[in-house]
């Protein structure tokens, strides 16, 4: 997997700093921002690969700041962070990662979004 460049979107610093060490971890780099108005600001002036956002944000939800990206930039993935169950979706989420989640979880949730679909092995023939 490839570098990437993205944004991470939640009120709690504490799982901004989760998310950003996560993605170091996986070679990543991270921008934060503390809510929608301060993420569709940051979006304005730089290239990211992937958005993850919390649901439940002051302001500006998240399905409503993932609706606003997909306006401007249609072809950024949109990851919903959430802890709600079941999640309220939107469209415009290309995935959703319920909380608590594992370092593992989220490396395959990105790589979901961004690998080629792997080759699927048709099944084995029966020649009986």
């Amino acid at each position: 997997m490839e570098r990437m460049r993205v944004l991470v979107v939640d009120d709690e610093l504490p799982v901004r700093q989760l998310l950003t060490m996560f993605l170091g971890h996986l070679g990543h780099a991270a921008e934060t921002a503390c809510d929608a108005s301060e993420a569709l600001s940051k979006i304005e002036g730089t290239e990211f690969d992937l958005i993850l956002t919390d649901f439940n944000m002051p302001g500006m939800k998240g399905d409503e700041l993932a609706n606003e990206v997909k306006s401007r930039k249609p072809s950024v993935p949109i990851v919903l962070i959430t802890g709600l169950e079941p999640p309220i979706l939107s469209q415009s989420f290309d995935r959703v990662l319920l909380k608590p989640f594992s370092m593992q979880a989220l490396k395959e949730t990105i790589a979901s979004l961004t690998w080629p679909t792997p080759f699927k092995q048709s099944p084995a023939k029966d020649n009986s």
